[in-house]
């Protein structure tokens, strides 16, 4: 019986995945937010030094709404935050992590929705060893138009770039130097 025991302890033991410590996010956080939107958390598409709309004073649900009227008045994107969340991942993420949309829209929850989204792109994948730092930054250029693809054609370009409205704003090296910083608890 203890021989059993041992087995499945060595075997669960074998199976745990690693979380990633989430005080090595903080500089992708950097690189993405001074990048997406020069660290500003109110900065909106076309506007990366906008004092005047407070996002961070907003209501989740005031930001969407915010966001839906911008589009319809033309915009061609609907970009806000720190890190330049779109309506649709501000709506997905909203659903993915149980959200009061009551809550306000400041720089914790900001931070909240950048890391849920280093989630989503593979981070946790990243420490347990099934995704390299190239696939794991490549997956982050997927979500930031302003990182690089990485790999692929034209790594130093933005996944986007024939969009007409985004190009990389670093290198795929300064990426990865990044990337590489993450760990696991």
């Amino acid at each position: 019986m203890s021989i059993c025991l041992f087995v499945l302890y060595a075997y669960d033991m074998n199976t745990k995945r690693l979380s990633v410590d989430t005080a090595t996010y903080s500089p992708l956080m950097n690189l993405i937010g001074e990048i997406e939107s020069n660290d500003n958390y109110n900065a909106y598409y076309g506007k990366p030094e906008n004092t005047d709309i407070q996002f961070t004073n907003m209501s989740v649900a005031e930001v969407m709404k915010w966001q839906e009227e911008f589009v319809a008045s033309g915009s061609p994107s609907s970009a806000v935050g720190r890190y330049q969340i779109i309506n649709t991942t501000l709506a997905g993420l909203v659903h993915e992590l149980s959200i009061n949309t009551n809550q306000t829209f400041n720089k914790n929850m900001q931070d909240r929705m950048a890391i849920a989204l280093f989630e989503r792109r593979g981070s946790v994948a990243y420490v347990n060893k099934e995704l390299t730092a190239e696939e794991f930054a490549a997956n982050l250029a997927q979500e930031w138009a302003a990182l690089p693809k990485v790999i692929g054609d034209n790594p130093d370009s933005s996944y986007y770039a024939n969009d007409g409205l985004n190009s990389s704003r670093t290198k795929p090296e300064t990426i990865l130097g990044v990337v590489n910083q993450l760990s696991a608890e």
